[in-house]
């Protein structure tokens, strides 16, 4: 601020320089040939002043038609613009290019492309009154949810005398959602073979009488089922509950990983931006058949969905996943990872993790939420597996493992990619799925050289074989 009232200052004082220099030689030098210039500059320093008043900006902005958008499509900005006094040049910024400073600008650079007309206007403010208009088309290339109702604007009085800025928020809300397939017929059967499908709010069944097994003790087990003789026979002391079946239908929990390598790639094309929907796919036909869904991301990061089923239910994962952004390492959400860990005690449900295997920081991380250790209240049923013996699994897993490779060749070759043939899973990454547990399967998914609905054809079969 204080940088813009010194270079005010300094245009004033230019423009009273020169009349007051043109006086002085015309005064001095008796010379009529420099009374021109003189009345000259006096009339030029009273006509700025004279248009250096405030002048009265007013804006209005909407979007044509729908505020939810799948990436890919395209949406329609009107601006309508008043301006009342000064003389001068108007810059106003609708959305995406209002937002194209400070903290949120990478996230709209990458989240939208304009493709029809400007965001940004410069208008000439004259003697009267401005009314003006414009619209413009911007296409949705990133999932999300974005403020889209911010108007910028600038007015830059004449010879740069007076500069005033501001903005009006209409607090208008854009969600894009991410483009998942519905596929509805495939090669593969997904209905329970003992369970009939249907839909049930709950998220499970009563317990049954049917004796599962002798677990350690977890915050939340009902009292009455602590087996007193197998704690006092326990050479640790801890408390031991018996486990018994529940009634209900299959359980699979989504986890998505969020750690920065699901970054590679590029900024609208890498491996979290593919996975998502197949995550959606999946989830819609797991709960077209009547399966429980839950999601998680990895490592939680506070955003998670209990599971449930019904299609009601598949509209809140479509939320929680719009709010998925890139994990910025400051800590798990220890509240969010104990009720991971409780859910899988409980439904004992399938784990389909989607990331990207991509090195050995990401094989920890996987390791570090699905290797429950010597953690109280865990299956004993988990296979202990590793050098060591130590890493207990939460449950069945299936990790679809997104291959970024092809993401970037595409970018460079383009169609020259689909003739290409590529080796697949590369020899690194086969020793990477060697560093895994025993028990977790994984599919390699190339985003780049297959389609979401060839992808479910693979892991469908899997998904109904470990559920």
């Amino acid at each position: 601020m204080m940088i813009m009232v010194r270079e005010v200052a300094k245009s004033y004082y230019l423009l009273l320089a020169i009349p007051i220099f043109f006086i002085t030689v015309a005064v001095l030098s008796a010379s009529k040939a420099m009374v021109i210039p003189a009345v000259f500059s006096v009339l030029m320093v009273a006509f700025a002043i004279y248009v250096d008043t405030e002048p009265e900006v007013t804006a209005s902005f909407s979007i044509k038609g729908r505020d939810r958008v799948t990436v890919g499509d395209s949406v329609t900005g009107q601006v309508s613009v008043k301006v009342k006094g000064g003389f001068g040049l108007v810059t106003v910024s609708a959305p995406p290019a209002s937002y194209l400073s400070g903290d949120r600008a990478s996230k709209y650079r990458e989240g939208f492309e304009v493709v029809g007309g400007k965001a940004s206007r410069v208008l000439f403010k004259g003697f009267r009154d401005l009314s003006a208009g414009y619209s413009f088309e911007a296409k949705a290339i990133k999932r999300g949810i974005y403020e889209f109702g911010q108007v910028r604007y600038a007015y830059n009085a004449l010879l740069g005398a007076k500069v005033d800025e501001g903005s009006f928020d209409y607090g208008l809300e854009l969600k894009v959602l991410p483009k998942y397939e519905l596929v509805r017929r495939g090669g593969w059967r997904l209905t329970p073979v003992s369970l009939p499908s249907r839909v049930t709010p709950n998220r499970l069944g009563p317990y049954s009488t049917d004796f599962l097994s002798v677990r350690e003790y977890a915050p939340g087990d009902p009292y009455k089922f602590i087996n007193w003789k197998a704690t006092a026979r326990s050479p640790s002391g801890q408390l031991l509950v018996n486990e018994f079946e529940r009634e209900g239908m299959r359980n699979v929990i989504m986890l998505l990983d969020v750690g920065r390598w699901m970054r590679l790639g590029l900024s609208q094309d890498n491996s979290l931006e593919r996975a998502v929907p197949l995550l959606l796919s999946i989830s819609r036909v797991l709960l077209d058949h009547g399966y429980n869904v839950g999601f998680w991301t990895v490592p939680p990061t506070g955003i998670s969905v209990t599971p449930s089923s019904g299609q009601t239910h598949f509209q809140r994962i479509l939320s929680a996943t719009l709010e998925v952004t890139y994990w910025e390492e400051r800590g798990i959400d220890a509240y969010e990872l104990s009720s991971l860990r409780r859910v899988a005690i409980e439904t004992r449900p399938l784990l389909l993790l989607f990331t990207d295997l991509s090195g050995f920081d990401a094989v920890r991380s996987v390791l570090a939420i699905l290797c429950a250790g010597g953690a109280p209240g865990l299956s004993v049923h988990a296979q202990r597996i590793g050098s060591d013996g130590g890493c207990t699994l939460l449950g069945r897993v299936l990790i679809i493992d997104v291959i970024h490779t092809s993401m970037v060749l595409k970018k460079e070759l383009g169609d020259v990619l689909q003739e290409l043939e590529l080796p697949g899973v590369s020899p690194g990454r086969r020793r990477l799925y060697e560093a895994l547990p025993r028990g977790v399967s994984v599919l390699a998914w190339d985003p780049g050289t297959e389609g979401i609905a060839s992808a479910m054809a693979r892991i469908m079969p899997m998904v109904r074989w470990l559920a």
